[in-house]
């Protein structure tokens, strides 16, 4: 199930903030050091990492776009069911910040399971509502593609940069990625 929810553009903040008053846009720097990688994805094309930067996704909208955008925020939701029994809280937070060290103004949409705040009982909508933002993101911003070799090393800001794994077979190839994060937490 975890390779799945890999394989969706998302950012790598679930289960957080675990801090008292961590702020969902805190700046949170992922490290990910390939050591094993499979030969192929399920397309036949070389494995492969998509980012985008959702700065850049942010600016490359229309300035009323923008403005709109400014005024909504969404419930992030884990893609990754959690175990029976045990209550997820969602987290609010506006689709439009400032990053913490830079300044500058980001989106952060979380993945597809994002609730926009008012069709918390509208799921389908919601859904709806997450996938023709997204792609519109994707239609008017570049995505970078990694092809990765044994021995890379990718580091990414994740409150600024959403990404998706491909899919690749995993009962003909393993792969092992070690992943480290360091977190700021003022």
């Amino acid at each position: 199930m975890v390779g799945k929810v890999a394989w969706q553009w998302h950012h790598d903040k679930d289960h957080l903030p675990k801090t008292q008053g961590l702020d969902m846009n805190a700046l949170y720097v992922v490290m990910l050091y390939g050591v094993s990688i499979p030969d192929e994805g399920t397309d036949g094309q070389p494995h492969t990492t998509l980012f985008l930067d959702m700065v850049e996704a942010y600016h490359n909208l229309a300035p009323q776009h923008q403005q709109q955008l400014g005024l909504l925020s969404m419930y992030h939701l884990s893609p990754i069911s959690p175990q029976p029994g045990v209550e997820i809280p969602r987290k609010l937070h506006p689709i439009v910040s400032t990053h913490k060290v830079t300044g500058r103004y980001c989106l952060y949409l979380g993945s597809d399971t994002s609730i926009l705040k008012g069709l918390e009982n509208k799921p389908e909508a919601a859904k709806q509502y997450w996938q023709e933002l997204f792609q519109e993101i994707l239609d008017c911003t570049p995505v970078y593609a990694h092809i990765w070799q044994p021995g890379d090393i990718v580091f990414w800001d994740n409150s600024q940069v959403m990404h998706t794994g491909m899919p690749y077979n995993p009962n003909k190839y393993k792969r092992i990625a070690l992943r480290v994060a360091v977190m700021a937490n003022s």
